[in-house]
């Protein structure tokens, strides 16, 4: 059996204890005792084990002291992570929306931005009613218009405004709505517009060789339905 050598080693009970190479001694390493040994030298046999002062008892060698706990570095690099990843899906979000309402914005001619909520509301309303026109959407058109206004188109119920609504998505193209002006009108709001597209058919609905650029201008009668504003007349 290999023995160690003397030397000062943990004695399984939290001191630093001098093993004189075949058993443990009474002396204590205190502040004027030797240094320890380096990690470096083997511990004790077997005999020498945690808890066993006794020559000859059968035990397991002594573990050494754990290395220092390293801080988790990455619980802070996933913390950052997440908090980039929150501001970038932000960002993706936003940017398209400002964008639109930029877009539309740009729709306006100068001088006729909106004064006011309601105004913005009539403008919103004219907007709404040109998209259901361009996507066939009759939620679109009953939201925008008032029963009125649609009887007297002969739209009052959705088979009749999709069927108009497919035709005229076959006739234009590339139709383009410019808010020209907005304002009050006794309790309604007018919004003055100018509507530019390509005419695809002739006036008996065949194709043309080439589309024909136009431009025409609308005024919309827009008033108060409840808390919202609708197209009530179109001039």
């Amino acid at each position: 059996m290999t023995t160690t050598p003397p030397g000062w080693y943990n004695d399984g009970h939290g001191a630093t204890r001098w093993w004189d190479g075949t058993r443990w001694t009474e002396h204590v390493a205190g502040t004027d005792a030797a240094p320890p040994a380096p990690a470096a030298v083997p511990g004790p046999p077997a005999e020498a084990a945690v808890g066993v002062a006794r020559e000859g008892a059968t035990a397991t060698a002594v573990a050494a002291p754990p290395e220092p706990k390293k801080p988790n570095r990455w619980i802070v690099w996933v913390v950052v992570g997440a908090v980039a990843l929150a501001l970038l899906i932000g960002a993706a979000v936003a940017i398209p929306l400002l964008t639109l309402g930029a877009a539309r914005l740009g729709d306006l001619a100068d001088g006729a931005a909106p004064a006011d909520a309601d105004h913005k509301a009539a403008v919103a309303a004219v907007e709404l009613y040109d998209d259901a026109w361009q996507d066939a959407d009759c939620t679109a058109f009953m939201t925008s218009t008032t029963e009125a206004f649609r009887a007297q188109a002969g739209l009052a119920d959705c088979d009749a405004f999709e069927t108009e609504a497919e035709g005229f998505g076959l006739a234009v193209a590339d139709y383009e709505v410019e808010v020209t002006g907005v304002r009050d009108s006794d309790d309604a709001i007018v919004v003055s517009t100018t509507e530019t597209y390509s005419r695809l058919v002739d006036e008996s609905g065949n194709p043309l060789d080439d589309p024909a650029d136009e431009s025409i201008d609308w005024e919309y009668t827009v008033v108060a339905d409840g808390d919202e504003w609708v197209v009530d007349r179109l001039e």
